[in-house]
């Protein structure tokens, strides 16, 4: 059975984001391996001073590191192995001030690794992570799909490029405007349910 990996934020009670994500999971359940990281409860360490100089150090330098060393990369580590081992990604996450939350960057900085997901080559940088596919579930307060506001939506690009980098092909279904067209919500999050079957049944 083909492996998917749920990796999900979506901290509002209520959360519109949180239920495009239950529906997929409701609907795919049986058909797929299901790993579910909860980014509110399990966060990505930040790259900081100590962190950081040790992952350069291993992942640049080649530098073999102590056991207490690679304690200390061991939960970035977890998670960029939870997605080399998936074969489906779907990224759960509202859109915070026209960009991704900072727990999802967090996760991007902690899964995107020289010499693990993505590499230098002779001709240029080639994502590792092949024969994987990833799906990103957004949704908005504001309509991020038009006028003047479509210009400012840096989230879609940025995990479309994220993902992408480290060789995952991506696409998004994104639910913009709930509270600006507050009495459309139902239809359009079942308009996004509807996509959610359709990129259901060429996965799985």
């Amino acid at each position: 059975m083909k492996k998917t990996l749920i990796v999900n934020y979506t901290p509002r009670v209520d959360s519109n984001t949180k239920k495009m994500v239950d529906y997929f999971i409701e609907s795919n359940k049986m058909k797929t391996e299901i790993t579910f990281l909860d980014l509110t409860e399990e966060t990505p360490d930040l790259l900081l001073k100590d962190n950081l100089n040790l992952y350069v150090a291993r992942n640049f330098g080649g530098v073999a590191l102590s056991k207490d060393q690679q304690n200390v990369l061991s939960k970035n580590d977890k998670m960029m192995t939870q997605l080399l081992d998936t074969d489906f990604v779907v990224l759960a996450s509202p859109m915070y001030n026209f960009t991704i939350p900072a727990t999802v960057k967090a996760w991007f900085d902690a899964v995107i690794q020289a010499g693990r997901t993505f590499a230098y080559t002779d001709t240029g940088i080639k994502g590792l992570c092949e024969n994987k596919q990833a799906l990103i579930l957004m949704t908005s307060g504001s309509d991020f799909d038009s006028e003047p506001y479509n210009k400012v939506n840096f989230a879609t690009p940025l995990l479309l490029t994220s993902f992408g980098f480290i060789g995952i092909p991506a696409e998004a279904i994104n639910s913009f405007g709930l509270v600006q067209y507050a009495d459309k919500v139902e239809e359009m999050l079942a308009n996004s349910k509807r996509k959610i079957d359709l990129l259901s049944k060429k996965w799985y």
